[in-house]
């Protein structure tokens, strides 16, 4: 998708220094959600750099429009970059500025578990987990006025918030929570999600944290999962660290390989 969506951004971004008056507002809106999806999409693609170029353009047309949705979005998926490097200052900071942003529940939902990872980062259980409760008390929000969310958080759900709580139970040293909340997470996921290349994350933490927990028959049938849906989706950087981790379960040799 990369290519097509680089000639979307391209013509957005030359239109954006072109277009003027009454339609300038609805363009430069457009263009934001745009540059946030091709962000996200490089992000997910292993190019950091550039998704962060594209992330600033997103707020700064974002910013134009007044899109507090869009302000919040950009500040939690760059905050997001920082968890991706495992970078607890800038992943905390900014997830908290996406959280006091006059966004929609579900938004603000999702900038709350993040900030809770960070928090899971540093040892400090007791913030962690009252921000995982306030993003379900959002997600909840989120739930019943559906109008009120933007679209690009289409994905979101109580089953992916359950997913993210796995995630932070995990940092926590609490595995055997992390495994029920991913596993009950990714079970309830539409049946067009399961297979998605962006719940790959996800089911090798639980692989992982399964191995962690000495059920190596679960962690490799977990794990195989995990390939099946790499190879077809082709993202071969993790299908590759997969295959490496197999290998280890083979071998009796229970090391991790987490997101």
């Amino acid at each position: 998708m990369l290519p097509a969506v680089r000639i979307q951004l391209n013509l957005l971004a030359t239109l954006s220094t072109e277009v003027r008056g009454d339609s300038r507002a609805r363009l430069v809106d457009l263009a934001a959600q745009w540059a946030q999806f091709g962000g996200w999409l490089n992000a997910a693609a292993g190019h950091p750099r550039v998704a962060g170029r594209w992330y600033s353009a997103a707020l700064e047309w974002g910013t134009e429009a007044g899109n507090s949705d869009m302000i919040a979005t950009v500040l939690s998926m760059r905050g997001h970059l920082a968890w991706q490097h495992r970078r607890p200052g800038p992943l905390i900071g900014l997830s908290a500025a996406a959280l006091r942003q006059p966004a929609s529940p579900g938004v603000r939902a999702l900038a709350a578990q993040q900030e809770a990872r960070g928090h899971a980062l540093i040892g400090a259980a007791s913030t962690a987990i009252g921000l995982l409760d306030q993003a379900m008390d959002l997600a909840t929000q989120a739930t019943e006025a559906p109008d009120r969310e933007p679209p690009w958080i289409y994905f979101h759900s109580l089953d992916y918030l359950k997913m993210q709580r796995g995630l932070t139970y995990r940092l926590l040293g609490d595995n055997a929570l992390a495994v029920e909340h991913l596993r009950t997470g990714l079970h309830g996921l539409p049946p067009y999600a399961k297979g998605a290349a962006w719940t790959v994350p996800y089911r090798i933490d639980l692989a992982a944290t399964l191995a962690e927990l000495g059920d190596v028959s679960a962690a490799r049938e977990a794990y195989e999962r995990v390939q099946a849906i790499a190879e077809t989706t082709g993202t071969e950087h993790l299908a590759r660290r997969v295959e490496s981790a197999v290998r280890s379960l083979s071998a009796g040799n229970l090391r991790t390989y987490t997101t």
